[in-house]
C-alpha cells in the first residue's frame, strides 16, 4: 500500500506543473498579462531561474533539518504542500493587464518555491516504501500516475472552462476568468490527492531516530567529497548541468508552443493531454528497465534523445503537427530521466542521509537553474524563441559528457 500512497502525491502535484508551470498559466501570463509572447516568455524564464537559486540555497539546509527528526521529512512535506496550494489559488486575481505583471511573477515565484521545496522531502521518502529490487518500478509508477492522473484535470479544464461559450459559475471569458480559474482547480486537486499520502506516511510508516551528531556542513561535504569526488558528488555535478535544460523544457513548453507555433489555450490543453499519455507509457517502461539495467544507462539514453528533440524543435519544425510529434517524443523520455535520477540518488544514499542527500539533489538541480532560464530568456529577448530553445542543447551535451565519468549504480 505504501507504494500506491507514495505515487498519489505525484498524482497530486503534477497538476501544478502541467497547469501553472508548463501550459496554461505561463501562456496566459505571456499573452494576456504581458501582451507580448516573446517578452512574457523571458520574464517567466527569469522568474523560474530566480526560484531555482532560492531552492538551491535553502534545499540542503531544509533537508538536513528534516533528517534531525523522525517525522521531519513528512511534516515539512505537509507544510510546504499547504503553502503551495494557497499561493497557487491566488493566480485567480492575476487579471489580463500589464498592471498585474509583478503580481503574477511574485505568485509564481512563491508557489513554485514551495512546490520545489516539497519535492525535496517527497523524493527523500522513496526509500521508506520500496526496496532495492523494486525501487525503479516504484519511482516509475509514481511518475506514471502523475502523468496519467493529469489527464482528467486537463480534460475537465478543456471541456468545462475553455471550449464552451457558457462557463460555470458565471465566469466571464472576455476577462479570461475561465483561464484564471484553472489554477484554482489545480490547487484543489493538489490538496485532495496529497492528503492520503501525507496521512499514510505520518501514521503508518515507522521512522528511526537519527543520532548522527555530525555538523550540517561537514555532513553535506562528506556526501560529495572524501579526498576526491564521491560517486554521489560526480552524479550531482552531472545532474546540475543537464537539469538546467530540463527546467527550461518543463517551464517553457507552453510559452514556446503559443509564441512560435500559435497554439491556443484549447490546443495547449490537448497537447498536454496527449503528452501526458505518452509520458505515462514512457515512464512505466523506464521504471521497469531501471530495475534491470543501470540508472546511468537510462539517463544517458534520455539525454541523447532529448538533445535531438531540442534541435528538431528549434531548427527544423515549421508546423504545429511537426511540433506536436516532437513533443510526444520528448514526453517519452522526460519522465524517465527524472525517475532514473531519483532512483540513482536514492541508491547512493544511506537511510539516515535521505533528507540531506535530496537537499543536495535539489541543490544540484537548482544552483545553476538560473543559467538555463537566464540563457534562454536572454537569447529569446535579443534574438527569438527558437534561438532561445536551441541554446539549452549546450547543457544537455555537457551533462552527457559528465555522466560518462559517473560510476554505474550497482544492480
Amino acid at each position: 500500500m505504501g507504494k500506491l500512497f507514495y505515487a498519489l502525491y505525484d498524482l497530486a502535484n503534477s497538476a501544478y506543473t502541467i497547469i501553472v508551470v508548463t501550459f496554461i498559466t505561463s501562456a496566459y501570463f505571456a499573452n494576456q498579462i504581458v501582451g507580448n509572447p516573446q517578452l512574457g516568455a523571458a520574464y517567466w524564464q527569469w522568474t523560474a531561474g530566480l526560484c531555482g537559486i532560492l531552492v538551491a540555497i535553502t534545499g540542503p539546509l531544509l533537508g538536513n533539518l528534516a533528517d534531525k527528526e523522525p517525522k521531519g521529512k513528512i511534516n515539512l512535506l505537509h507544510t510546504f504542500t499547504i503553502f503551495c496550494v494557497l499561493f497557487t489559488s491566488l493566480f485567480w486575481f492575476a487579471k489580463p493587464s500589464v498592471d498585474y505583471i509583478w503580481y503574477a511573477l511574485i505568485i509564481f515565484l512563491l508557489s513554485n518555491y514551495f512546490y520545489e521545496a516539497a519535492v525535496i522531502f517527497y523524493n527523500s521518502l522513496l526509500k521508506s516504501c520500496s526496496n532495492e529490487k523494486n525501487i525503479g518500478r516504484t519511482s516509475g509508477f509514481a511518475f506514471a500516475l502523475g502523468y496519467i492522473g493529469c489527464v482528467p484535470i486537463l480534460l475537465f479544464s478543456l471541456y468545462v472552462f475553455v471550449l464552451p461559450d457558457t462557463i460555470p459559475f458565471g465566469l466571464d471569458k472576455s476577462k479570461f476568468e475561465n483561464i484564471r480559474f484553472i489554477p484554482v482547480i489545480a490547487a484543489i486537486w493538489f490538496l485532495i490527492f496529497s492528503y492520503p499520502m501525507i496521512n499514510y506516511f505520518k501514521n503508518h510508516i515507522e521512522y528511526k531516530e537519527n543520532s548522527d551528531p555530525t555538523p550540517i556542513f561537514k555532513k553535506l561535504i562528506a556526501l560529495i567529497w572524501k579526498n576526491k569526488f564521491t560517486s554521489t558528488g560526480k552524479f550531482l555535478l552531472a545532474r546540475m548541468i543537464y537539469s538546467d535544460a530540463l527546467i527550461v523544457l518543463i517551464a517553457g513548453g507552453g510559452v514556446y508552443a503559443s509564441g512560435v507555433f500559435g497554439f491556443t489555450s484549447g490546443e495547449l490543453l490537448k497537447l498536454a493531454i496527449f503528452a501526458n499519455l505518452v509520458a505515462f507509457v514512457g515512464v512505466l517502461l523506464g521504471g521497469y528497465l531501471n530495475d534491470k539495467i543501470s540508472s546511468k544507462t537510462i539517463i544517458l539514453t534520455c539525454i541523447f534523445a532529448l538533445t535531438l528533440c531540442v534541435f528538431y524543435s528549434s531548427i527544423i519544425a515549421q508546423t504545429k503537427t511537426q511540433f506536436f510529434i516532437n513533443v510526444m517524443v520528448i514526453s517519452l523520455f522526460i519522465g524517465s530521466i527524472q525517475s532514473a535520477s531519483r532512483v540513482m540518488m536514492t541508491g547512493l544514499l544511506k537511510a539516515d542521509d535521505q533528507g540531506s542527500g535530496f537537499g543536495l539533489f535539489s541543490f544540484s538541480g537548482r544552483i545553476t537553474a538560473f543559467a538555463g532560464p537566464l540563457l534562454v530568456g536572454t537569447m529569446t529577448f535579443f534574438y527569438s524563441q527558437r534561438i532561445g530553445l536551441l541554446s539549452i542543447s549546450i547543457f544537455f551535451i555537457l551533462g552527457f559528457i559528465l555522466m560518462l565519468f559517473v560510476e554505474r549504480d550497482q544492480k
